[in-house]
């Protein structure tokens, strides 16, 4: 991570109350560009760290989420330690929560509270919803938006089932629009001065990201959403699968002559995108034939050199051996404390090193307030008061 001088959020302090996936990785993105991020955890900890395989609190979106981080835990159910939380919150650039509406204004940490004091103050809100409406104060999640949004009916099986896809999608893109949207804002305060109160939803993003299946449903007049190509798919070969799109007329009669199939270019049933769709189960139909009869590399080899576009059907393991991978370093191995090693992938766009560590729970505690300015005899009350505290390795 670069945090020179160089870095463009370098010197900008974050304080991060969210829990879970989006809240957390906007942060991240927010740290891996400069700035010193503290994550705010309660004492049991975020409750990420219990999801899957996790060893100490040390679950995968623990770690892929907060990389980097500091963590200390105050105990927000009574008055001092509301009030620690709010000193920490006045003198951050950035605070970040992703708690269902109401919560913080209960906690005495809403925008409206801390911008009085801190009208330049960026405020990031990541809510399932958004703040006002019939769902705002139901619970949501990464599967909840899938199922409502569409998602689940555009990936569904061959018989027609929905399915979920497999990763946290909705998650990972709302991080993502919510550091475009910190970014931004952060811009408004540099060139007028002022703060804002970032309001971004998994509601929102789960409709951004399908925006192009969305228009292409509207225009078939209320059809689910299709491939935007005949062929596009995935198709079994020798020895595993390759997935196949013909994103155009030219790219079509360059698939003909990789497969052996020249007739298929001059026939009038497929001279455009719409007969293809036509007649979509001779084309896929044939296609499975042929691409049973040779191996992946063979026609990852003679598909690109036709100029169409394909790719291995991998599993991660093989995508982090493969070359491409290697060559641009997309990953890298990160140490977690002497607990595991991971490997990471940068982010794209960011110059890099070595991925830091994410912290365990509270691990950073003390130094933490002492860099808000707290001396050792207070910061001892606190821990002796039950309202802070910080992890303690695990007795051999």
């Amino acid at each position: 991570m670069d945090t020179t001088m160089n870095a463009p959020y370098h010197g900008l302090k974050v304080l991060d109350f969210s829990q879970g996936i989006a809240g957390p990785y906007c942060a991240m993105l927010l740290l891996q560009n400069g700035a010193q991020v503290t994550k705010v955890e309660p004492p049991a900890g975020d409750w990420s760290r219990g999801i899957g395989h996790a060893s100490e609190g040390m679950s995968a979106l623990a770690i892929s989420y907060n990389l980097g981080k500091q963590s200390i835990c105050i105990d927000g159910r009574n008055a001092q330690g509301r009030a620690l939380m709010r000193t920490l919150a006045l003198q951050a650039d950035i605070v970040i929560e992703s708690f269902r509406p109401g919560v913080m204004e209960k906690l005495g940490l809403s925008y409206a509270e801390l911008a009085r004091e801190r009208p330049d103050l960026i405020y990031v809100s990541v809510t399932a919803f958004g703040p006002d409406g019939p769902y705002a104060d139901r619970p949501g999640s990464d599967s909840t938006l899938q199922a409502m949004s569409g998602m689940m009916m555009v990936n569904r099986d061959h018989v027609g089932t929905p399915r979920k896809v497999g990763i946290l999608i909705i998650d990972v893109a709302t991080g993502i629009y919510a550091a475009q949207a910190t970014g931004t804002a952060l811009y408004r305060r540099a060139t007028h001065g002022i703060g804002t109160h970032v309001e971004i939803s998994l509601l929102e993003t789960a409709a951004a990201v399908q925006g192009g299946a969305i228009i292409d449903e509207a225009l078939g007049g209320g059809r689910v959403a299709q491939p935007l190509s005949v062929p596009a798919g995935t198709f079994a070969t020798q020895d595993g699968h390759v997935n196949v799109t013909s994103l155009h007329d030219r790219m079509f009669v360059g698939l003909c002559k990789a497969i052996g199939k020249d007739a298929w270019a001059t026939d009038a049933r497929f001279a455009t995108a719409a007969e293809r769709f036509a007649h979509a189960a001779e084309i896929n139909g044939e296609l499975e034939v042929a691409f049973r009869e040779q191996p992946t590399a063979h026609w990852l080899e003679t598909l690109s050199q036709h100029g169409v576009v394909c790719g291995k059907v991998a599993g991660y393991a093989d995508f982090l051996d493969d070359p491409q991978v290697r060559h641009r370093e997309i990953f890298r191995q990160s140490d977690q404390g002497g607990l595991c090693q991971v490997p990471v992938p940068r982010i794209p766009g960011v110059p890099h090193d070595v991925a830091a560590p994410a912290p365990r729970k509270g691990e950073h505690t003390r130094e933490v307030l002492a860099g808000f300015g707290l001396g050792a005899p207070e910061i001892q009350a606190l821990f002796e008061a039950g309202i802070v505290s910080s992890w303690k390795p695990v007795a051999a």
